[in-house]
């Protein structure tokens, strides 16, 4: 499979994870043609939130006085745009607009097999149907406005939504989602607790995930990479699928 193949498969797996957070939570959702946006009242300063997915450039450049209509409505003063690898034009719209490059991301995308991880003696792999505990983890690192979209998820998750948990001595230590759609695995909020660093549980998590997904059926796993979990991410056999990039626009 091309880098362009799993690009498109994780801007639809990232679009499909949005969208059910505005259907099951509080995420605020905007859809003009080939645009969504998503915005969080009461967390305008969290740009975490506020983001816009687009099909292509055309659409873009025809929504952008929309969508900064409807973000002025909700009270939010900045929002980013994720631009896919390589659009140049998108780019240059956006920079003609008024949005500025503040950060960028590798995609990374993986071919799965069914390779159950092997757990350390005194660890346990769990499947919660409850998402405390993973949220919990998630928090450690983002805060409780990292995880409060997903707020109505932590008794009762959407059946798209897989979680694992590793274990041991009644301690939840690592986590993580998995957000299935069609045969492709976006794997979401991978945390270890501070405590347990560098002991491999991470890799245990995703590993998990994936063996998981792919018995259900899924061929690729498809992530954002953050810079702590780049090196992570190669060494399971993941490729960087190039830059995504968050244009982003602030108005006084």
């Amino acid at each position: 499979m091309t880098d362009a193949e799993l690009n498109a498969r994780l801007r639809a797996n990232l679009l499909g994870y949005r969208l059910l957070q505005a259907r099951t939570g509080p995420l605020r959702l905007l859809e003009l043609p080939g645009v969504w946006a998503f915005a969080l009242p009461g967390y305008e300063h969290s740009l975490f939130h506020h983001q816009v997915l687009y099909e292509e450039a055309r659409a873009l450049a025809r929504a952008l006085a929309s969508l900064e209509a409807w973000y002025r409505e909700q009270g939010v003063r900045s929002w980013r745009v994720l631009v896919q690898p390589g659009d140049v034009a998108a780019e240059a719209l956006l920079a003609r607009a008024g949005h500025r490059l503040e950060d960028e991301f590798p995609g990374m995308g993986l071919p799965l097999a069914h390779t159950p991880p092997h757990l350390p003696l005194g660890t346990t792999l769990e499947h919660p149907e409850r998402l405390d505990e993973v949220l919990a983890l998630n928090a450690l690192f983002y805060g409780g406005a990292g995880v409060v979209h997903i707020e109505p998820w932590r008794t009762r998750p959407p059946p798209e939504i897989h979680a694992v948990l590793i274990r041991e001595a009644g301690r939840a230590l690592a986590g993580g989602l998995c957000f299935e759609q069609g045969d492709t695995a976006g794997i979401y909020l991978v945390a270890t607790h501070p405590d347990a660093h560098r002991r491999g549980l991470g890799a245990l998590v995703m590993r998990g995930l994936h063996a998981d997904a792919h018995a259900r059926g899924c061929t690729v796993a498809v992530l954002q990479a953050t810079d702590m979990g780049h090196g992570l991410y190669q060494q399971l056999g993941y490729r960087d699928l190039g830059a995504w990039r968050n244009w982003v626009r602030r108005i006084d």
